[in-house]
């Protein structure tokens, strides 16, 4: 990564963005998108930690991985919540095929 601040700012930027959008999907259900923007923001985070970031940058850097990981977590509860409702979903269709095999068998 060239060390500019300008270049540091944009990847950080774009980290940010990615991390919103990640968010914004998840809370519409794309999850294969979430993914995604997953990959794509672990090569942002990759660059940007290349190298030690320059003194006048830090903060910013710092507060973007503050709120990437604050974001991340929020986005793990979505996930799970997410999970549970599917898992709850198959359970309901589990229960339908007993009963409708119950009900054809007899």
């Amino acid at each position: 990564m060239n060390s500019s601040f300008s270049d540091w700012e944009q990847s950080i930027q774009q980290l940010q963005r990615l991390s919103v959008e990640m968010f914004e999907l998840a809370q519409v259900g794309e999850w294969e998108a979430v993914t995604d923007r997953e990959v794509q923001r672990r090569a942002v985070l990759d660059g940007l930690f290349r190298q030690s970031a320059p003194d006048a940058i830090a903060p910013l850097l710092e507060d973007a991985i503050r709120a990437t990981l604050a974001s991340d977590a929020r986005l793990v509860e979505m996930a799970r919540a997410t999970m549970d409702e599917v898992d709850n979903n198959r359970k309901l269709i589990q229960q339908g095929l007993r009963a409708f095999h119950a009900y054809h068998d007899n």
